[in-house]
């Protein structure tokens, strides 16, 4: 009578109503964000950052796809069986043996009673032919929540790339303006030829650099600090201009 009464069916309309409202506001609050957010990228011209957050918005579709898919075929998944030897082999914990497990094995059996009554039957239907599940029913509510958090986890990744992202374009933008002006004043081969032989000479001393493995340690931790100089900025630039469009002196 427990396990019935906590069905959906025997559950009030009002707390389904409340749930199911906090649900679809949340997904409209998300869904306007992310819309208005694709329309400011789209009005300052930023097709990269734009393109980033259509690839977001499909990784997103498809891990609650993934979800969704589990929460279908949970019941059918579960009374898959395996044999026992199989289910002990590659565990991410060791089990723990004697009194203590069996004590620890004893209070969980007791917290897990009011799980649903498909994994009990599960656990019955495999237990006839002397196997066990594949993945219980509570694996599954646990995979369900490392699906949410490893959204939750690479939006905010990705929402921190596009923010510093943006910030160390703007950095570049300053370099930019900074080459145009002095450009405007002064031979524009002699300014790059400053950069560019300080851009060789730092690239070039230290016998370090020849060894791959401490030459890919600094490029790491470079990268939390002041990861392109402006002699870097201008050899690259120098470098693209030659390379894509030479014919165009004032780029």
């Amino acid at each position: 009578m427990e396990e019935e009464s906590k069905s959906l069916q025997y559950t009030p309309t009002w707390v389904i109503a409340a749930v199911c409202f906090v649900i679809v506001l949340a997904s409209i609050f998300a869904e306007r964000g992310l819309h208005k957010l694709g329309k400011f990228l789209k009005k300052r011209e930023q097709k990269a950052l734009f393109e980033a957050l259509q690839k977001l918005k499909e990784e997103l579709m498809l891990l609650g796809f993934i979800s969704l898919l589990l929460t279908v075929t949970q019941n059918t998944i579960s009374r898959i069986c395996i044999p026992p030897h199989l289910a002990t082999t590659m565990l991410p914990c060791k089990r723990e043996t004697g009194s203590s497990n069996h004590e620890k094995t004893h209070n969980q059996a007791i917290n897990n009673r009011r799980q649903l009554l498909s994994a009990s039957n599960s656990a019955e239907h495999c237990a006839r032919v002397g196997k066990v599940p594949l993945v219980s029913v509570e694996a599954l509510h646990q995979l369900h929540i490392f699906i949410f958090v490893l959204a939750i986890v690479h939006v905010i990744f990705c929402l921190s790339t596009m923010i510093l992202g943006g910030a160390r374009i703007q950095q570049w933008k300053s370099w930019e303006d900074s080459i145009k002006h002095q450009s405007t004043r002064t031979d524009p081969r002699k300014h790059e030829h400053h950069y560019l032989h300080q851009f060789i000479i730092k690239h070039k001393k230290g016998y370090w650099r020849k060894s791959a493995v401490i030459s890919w340690l600094i490029a790491f931790f470079k990268q939390f600090y002041g990861s392109i100089t402006k002699s870097d900025y201008v050899a690259l630039r120098k470098g693209f201009i030659t390379k894509h469009c030479p014919q165009c002196s004032e780029f």
